[in-house]
């Protein structure tokens, strides 16, 4: 039982108190497997704080971490289905079973509205944003594998950063969609 319970607790991120980034490997890796074996959509969010080291460096690392543990508890506050893991750093990762691209861009546009709807204590004047990108399994196909989601929603990331950040963005590896 304590061993059972050890393992449990090395796969919770300290400061979020969200599952890590290698419980999130294992867990991705099985419901890409389970959503493939039923045909079912599973969508991958990747989300990022912007500008974090901006505001580590004014506020300090304390702030940081506040804000990280604050932004986890509106990432994980959602469906109960969803599974919401700290990538690294200021990253996160979403997996959301069941979810097309067009649902899971509806939950990452609700999140997005909600981290940046956050009244920070002591500095009203602060907007902290995020940006999100998103992939789904069904528009991958047969390559869907848990580096190709992770890299196509990377590139969805990447491409909301470059466009303004604190947005949304989807895409794909083949293009048969259209970003949402």
């Amino acid at each position: 039982h304590l061993v059972k319970l050890l393992e449990q607790k090395a796969q919770i991120d300290d400061i979020t108190g969200l599952w890590n980034r290698r419980y999130f490997n294992q867990r991705l890796i099985q419901e890409i497997s389970e959503a493939k074996r039923y045909s079912r959509p599973l969508s991958l969010v990747l989300c990022d704080i912007d500008r974090f080291k901006r505001l580590n460096d004014r506020f300090g690392h304390p702030f940081g971490d506040f804000v990280l543990e604050t932004v986890a508890r509106r990432l994980s506050g959602g469906r109960t289905s969803d599974i919401a893991c700290r990538y690294g750093g200021e990253e996160f990762g979403l997996i959301l079973s069941s979810t097309n691209i067009q649902q899971g861009h509806e939950v990452a546009e609700r999140l997005r509205v909600a981290i940046e709807s956050i009244v920070w204590p002591g500095k009203p004047d602060l907007v902290v944003t995020a940006s999100f990108g998103i992939c789904e399994t069904q528009s991958v196909g047969q390559e869907a594998t848990p580096e190709t989601m992770i890299e196509i929603a990377d590139s969805a990331l990447y491409k909301a950063k470059q466009s303004g950040r604190n947005r949304v963005e989807s895409t794909c590896k083949k293009n048969k969609i259209k970003p949402v």
